[in-house]
């Protein structure tokens, strides 16, 4: 394994153009003995043609060490070190270890109903968790590093960009297999690394399947940030990816108004009548009548004009349905059906209908759209009044960032999301039941708003703050005590439960002479099962025979036993006719017959799959 410290300065991400002939790196074996392909020593910035004589290009952003993986080394005092495999081997998938379950996942199997809030490295933990929920997942929400020069500080410039761009593609990739066809990703950044995120982003998802950009305002232009010399940065960004776009299903969201909308000033009186009988009387005016006035004029001389207006603001809420505005229509982007009714309306004082199906019906009048006030009121929470709202955009300055350092009940100071923010994620991109990942959990407030939102969750996290900062919330999620953040919007008082869990060390290490290859002696029984069939790439059954399956005929059966010919015929009898088994053992008879349908191999030397950090194995397998 190389380390890939190189110290050029000048190292720089380059955006070139690709032509795709749909070839792959092939299995994992394959990609393991793949030509090493060294990065270039500098690079630069350069653009070329998106297409040539007869040939489909695409735009590919590439960097040092892009034709490898980005592993971990750990030092003694466990803290993490990034390192290069020279080649696109794949992470080993681990067995996931119960530790502890919590509420009411106490006592029961873990299956796909389980919360899950896994320790360790989240490269590995999505390779592991892909044989379980690949094509699972609704939601993705990640918050990752933002390579602002600390996370690996010990990095020149140009190698960091290298790292961190490597780090996220090798995630992203494993992200995009996780989601469901109907599923979508959701990535926070700041503008540290956004450009080249963005095209990453293209390149993994496809830029047909990018749904939203966000600008999201975090904090205002007050304190140390005040004094930079330049434009004050108080945004992040959130890029928004679907799966499969044509598959995407947007749940609408609104967003309250502060202040009432005064282009709302129509009424219309008598709205239980057919829609040519209607007349749009002056707002004021109504209101004004309400209150016993002759006139607007003469409430406001009365009542003062802050007083009236706010007494007609309270009028047209609690009237909304006869509440409306004119506005013009976009002309070129409405249906012909609507063209021809805009034209029409011109020529006279009637109200026109153009009735829908799929949306709501649309009126105008001298050439200009009805719109009603009823359409922008959002229902009150927990017995509030109704507020005014309008349609989610692409800009999110509404939501609080200060004042949160207290929702969950751990400190997690800088990094900390509200978690209003990731209730709207959720609630636009899923439903209640749907399966959540966030693989850089951090403090939990995906997990935690998730949860209160009756969404099913994965949350992975690194090292000891899994334990300190999202274990110790979730924990107090599920007992109620935590009664911050979102918990009363979406009337949330605990239950529910989790599981925390560890991955497994490896199954494999050599002996430092010859760099044999060594079982772990940490594997037996029912976790040397599981760590075979996920490495082996099948899926683990549960079965007392039949360990793991691999498609519809191909299973996997493990045993610490010795293996003899009398053990391989009972076996063969309790095979599904027309499968082929292949049997993991420690030992067996050097003479044994093999049946027809089985397959032999020994553990660990003669394991089939290849993964990053491991000498070739050998390949012999006994039939």
């Amino acid at each position: 394994m190389t380390t890939g410290r190189s110290r050029s300065r000048s190292t720089r991400a380059n955006v070139r153009s690709q032509a795709t002939d749909g070839s792959s790196n092939g299995p994992a074996s394959e990609v393991a003995a793949a030509t090493d392909v060294s990065p270039p020593s500098q690079a630069v910035v350069e653009l070329e043609p998106t297409t040539t004589t007869g040939v489909r290009t695409r735009l590919e952003l590439t960097w040092p060490h892009k034709n490898g993986r980005l592993l971990y080394e750990y030092d003694k005092n466990g803290n993490p070190h990034p390192t290069f495999e020279e080649v696109l081997c794949t992470p080993e998938p681990r067995a996931l270890v119960d530790v502890l379950q919590v509420g009411s996942e106490k006592g029961r199997e873990w299956d796909d109903a389980s919360n899950l809030l896994i320790r360790g490295d989240n490269l590995t933990a999505l390779e592991t968790l892909k044989r379980y929920y690949a094509g699972k997942i609704k939601l993705i929400y990640i918050d990752p590093p933002f390579n602002t020069g600390q996370a690996f500080e010990e990095y020149d410039d140009g190698l960091e960009h290298s790292i961190w761009l490597t780090m996220m593609r090798d995630r992203l990739e494993l992200l995009r297999e996780l989601l469901a066809e109907d599923g979508s990703l959701w990535c926070e950044i700041d503008d540290t690394q956004v450009g080249y995120l963005n095209v990453l982003l293209d390149e993994i998802f496809g830029r047909s399947n990018r749904i939203a950009t966000v600008t999201v305002k975090r904090s205002a232009a007050t304190g140390h940030k005040a004094i930079n010399p330049g434009p004050i940065n108080v945004t992040d960004f959130i890029f928004g990816y679907a799966r499969l776009r044509s598959k995407w299903v947007y749940n609408p969201q609104l967003v309250t108004r502060g202040d009432y909308d005064k282009q709302y000033n129509k009424f219309i009186r008598n709205i239980d009548k057919d829609h040519s009988k209607w007349k749009l009387e002056n707002l004021a005016e109504v209101a004004a009548a309400d209150k016993g006035f002759a006139s607007a004029a003469e409430a406001r001389k009365v009542m003062s004009s802050p007083t009236f207006n706010r007494a007609m603001i309270d009028y047209a809420l609690a009237n909304a349905n006869n509440v409306v505005r004119l506005a013009i229509p976009n002309y070129v982007a409405v249906s012909n059906a609507a063209r021809a009714l805009i034209d029409k309306s011109k020529s006279d004082d009637g109200i026109y209908l153009l009735e829908r199906s799929a949306h709501s019906n649309m009126y105008f009048i001298k050439g200009q759209r009805i719109l009603f006030l009823r359409d922008k009121i959002q229902e009150g929470e927990s017995g509030e009044a109704p507020s005014l709202a309008e349609k989610l955009t692409n800009f999110w300055d509404d939501i609080a960032w200060q004042g949160i350092a207290k929702e969950g009940g751990v400190d997690f100071k800088k990094n900390k999301k509200p978690e209003r923010l990731l209730q709207r994620i959720i609630a636009l991109g899923s439903r209640k039941g749907d399966l959540v990942l966030d693989s850089f959990a951090g403090s939990g407030t995906t997990g935690a708003v998730a949860h209160k939102m009756g969404r099913r969750w994965i949350l992975v996290e690194i090292g000891d703050q899994s334990e300190l900062l999202a274990l110790t919330r979730m924990k107090r999620v599920v007992s109620g005590k935590d009664t911050s953040g979102v918990s009363r919007a979406e009337g949330f008082a605990g239950g529910g439960g989790f599981r925390y869990m560890t991955l497994a060390e490896p199954l494999i290490s050599h002996e430092p002479t010859f760099f044999l290859p060594i079982l772990n002696p940490k594997y037996s029984n029912g976790l040397l099962i599981t760590a075979i069939c996920l490495r082996e790439g099948f899926t683990p059954t549960g079965d007392a025979v039949l360990h793991g399956r691999g498609g519809d005929r191909a299973f996997a059966h493990v045993t610490e036993d010795f293996v003899t010919g009398d053990y391989l015929e009972q076996l063969s009898r309790s095979a599904p006719i027309d499968s082929v088994v292949t049997v993991y053992c420690l030992n067996h008879d050097s003479d044994v017959q093999m049946p027809e349908h089985l397959r032999l191999r020994r553990i660990p030397g003669e394991l089939a799959s290849q993964y990053c950090g491991e000498p070739p194995q050998p390949r012999s397998t006994r039939r």
